[in-house]
């Protein structure tokens, strides 16, 4: 598969010059990308921004401004980003893989894989599925806080959940919880007997060859770790989850989530099983339906554009902004990271989307 790399080191260039320098006579989706991208890193002040494209079966590299504005560190197709809520899905892929193996299933109860709840018999709780915490329809708040238990928490979490009341019947409504994922990532743990980091390496990023992906960062690629910057471009803190980590500790590269993207596609790289591939799949069938324009797969949503249906996950917390969309008809999606809270990456990720369906 052949793959064109542009790299546009210093967005300062862009700035000044007003167009910017490419390593090749620009194409069609060159262009496109170049109109796109300039107004937007103008209005936003975009400290750094790597894309990544799959179109007409091709892998294409954009990548702009800095990693870390300090020290003018560039963006290049390898600089790890943080994910933020884009580890959804790959908890949703495993899930969906224990799946497959037959491990466990997605009306299964998640108590039934949480020791903490073993005695609760009865109570909510126990109506709460796999499959409703992969949707966002087990009726809990977003975050821990609104449970009422303080950040970092984990075991006065479920002792609350022994007294919790669902605001709505469980399995009706969608209400995006972090939380609910976070403890989904937990209860994957419990069923397969494996930690998250583990069972990320052995079934996902391994196989697919993702070597730019982590949980924690090696010490050897720190170098490759952007910065996040807060609105104003003040530097964020380095994220570090103080709860669970299925609900958004995940980080990596544009080049490696395009890996991820083809896989979700059925493009069958390294030595990726079928197993896998089979499970990518099912993750991304409806499973709940919110509205008609809008279906949720495990994690990932579904959404109809005009005649289009494309399937997407963003991501966005303190210091990044992320997102990955692709079209399972037309073989062709985008990943768009961005070490900026607030990053829009949802927005220009979209406009970028629905630009390749029209291209």
């Amino acid at each position: 598969m052949k793959s064109k790399y542009i790299s546009l080191c210093f967005f300062s260039l862009i700035l000044w010059f007003g167009s910017p320098i490419l390593l090749a006579q620009p194409s069609r989706l060159d262009n496109l990308i170049n109109q796109l991208v300039q107004p937007f890193i103008y209005a936003h002040q975009t400290p750094g921004l790597a894309i990544a494209i799959y179109y007409n079966g091709k892998d294409y590299y954009y990548n702009f401004g800095f990693a870390d504005r300090k020290s003018k560190k560039p963006v290049t197709k390898n600089t790890i980003f943080e994910l933020a809520s884009i580890t959804k899905i790959f908890i949703s892929t495993l899930v969906a893989l224990e799946v497959q193996k037959g491990k466990l299933n997605v009306t299964d109860s998640a108590v039934q894989y949480t020791p903490e709840l073993s005695k609760t018999n009865g109570l909510p709780i126990d109506r709460v599925q796999i499959v409703h915490l992969a949707t966002h329809t087990a009726s809990f708040p977003k975050q821990m806080e609104q449970f009422g238990v303080n950040k970092g928490n984990i075991q006065a979490f479920f002792i609350r959940l022994k007294t919790w009341r669902p605001p709505v019947k469980i399995g009706t409504h969608y209400k995006y919880s972090n939380i609910g994922f976070g403890y989904l990532g937990y209860v994957l743990e419990n069923a397969s007997n494996e930690t998250l980091p583990n069972l990320l390496k052995s079934n996902i990023t391994k196989p697919l060859g993702m070597s730019h992906t982590f949980f924690n960062v090696p010490k050897s690629l720190a170098n490759y770790e952007a910065q996040g910057y807060r609105p104003k471009n003040k530097p964020a803190p380095y994220y570090t989850p103080a709860n669970f980590l299925g609900g958004g500790a995940l980080r990596s590269s544009s080049a490696d989530m395009l890996v991820f993207l083809k896989a979700n596609l059925g493009i069958q790289p390294g030595t990726a099983s079928p197993e896998l591939l089979s499970a990518m799949q099912y993750a991304q069938q409806p499973f709940f339906e919110v509205n008609p324009n809008f279906v949720m797969g495990l994690g990932w949503q579904r959404v109809k554009r005009g005649r289009h249906i494309v399937i997407t996950k963003n991501g966005a917390n303190q210091g990044f902004s992320t997102l990955i969309g692709f079209s399972p008809a037309k073989k062709l999606g985008v990943v768009v990271l961005i070490n900026q809270a607030r990053g829009k990456a949802t927005a220009l990720g979209n406009q970028i989307l629905n630009s390749l369906l029209d291209l």
